[in-house]
């Protein structure tokens, strides 16, 4: 019954985002603008064609998985500031795990809706400006496996911004900078593999770099067996935390929630 339940959650939160087509659209082409317009920039600051490669691929899947980091549930946000969460509460199921189902829903229904044109439109560009291919099928599954710890931990970081809703009844603040957080730490902005090599540990093994920078050095470089489950054990480890932490702000917060009105 509530495996039943969990599965309807992600089929309608699916359902009711791919309805925006033409969001989707809009939000292809900007995606291809200023991921072109980054392009041309590195284009013209790195040297080292190989390097530059490397970072045309990074930045493509960057714009192409973007949404992933800025989708949201803004219904279940919205039901808390209108104070029609009650009626979810009233779910027999495990409402944290409900809402990272409806969270995945959202941003794998987001990315498939710009995967392929994105991956056709590049395809018009120079040959040195396009995505590469990974370096082998294996490299692929890392990749893969790897995206899918991500999406989730990005999930959890969504679910700790409804928590600080949930007490504060508004999240403008705390949501733009996580976000700002984010584009920064998780190479939105700046590719992590450019930045100078005395602070690549420091920003590669931080909890926001798990999100899609390690996809993304999975994907440019296949990894051996043991270095694969290190950086995948990282992953997990900052998934761990993370829901841990959401967890536990969403019990308390729910076990004192307040609701007025009639």
């Amino acid at each position: 019954m509530r495996l039943k339940a969990y599965w309807t959650a992600f089929a309608v939160q699916a359902k009711q985002i791919s309805r925006y087509r033409a969001a989707a659209f809009g939000g292809m082409v900007t995606q291809a603008f200023f991921g072109t317009m980054l392009v041309a920039l590195y284009d013209t600051l790195i040297g080292d064609r190989t390097l530059f490669r490397e970072t045309v691929t990074y930045v493509w899947i960057q714009q192409i998985f973007f949404r992933a980091f800025f989708t949201s549930d803004t219904e279940f946000n919205e039901q808390i500031i209108q104070g029609a969460v009650c009626y979810t509460l009233l779910r027999p199921v495990d409402l944290h795990l409900w809402c990272v189902i409806r969270e995945m829903a959202g941003k794998i229904v987001n990315v498939l809706m710009r995967l392929v044109p994105m991956v056709l439109l590049l395809f018009l560009l120079p040959e040195a400006w396009r995505i590469r291919p990974p370096e082998s099928t294996l490299g692929l599954v890392q990749f893969t496996v790897s995206l899918g710890v991500g999406f989730l931990s990005i999930a959890q970081i969504n679910l700790i911004v409804s928590a600080v809703l949930m007490r504060t009844m508004d999240n403008k603040g705390i949501t733009a900078m996580i976000n700002l957080i984010m584009m920064i730490l998780g190479g939105n902005i700046i590719p992590l593999t450019i930045v100078p090599e005395r602070i690549q540990t420091l920003l590669r093994y931080q909890p926001f770099a798990q999100m899609l920078d390690a996809p993304i050095r999975m994907y440019l470089h296949t990894m051996s067996a043991p270095e694969w489950l290190l950086s995948l054990g990282i992953q997990l480890f900052w998934l761990a935390a993370m829901g841990c932490l959401s967890r536990g702000l969403w019990s308390r917060n729910i076990r004192r929630i307040e609701l007025q009105g009639g």
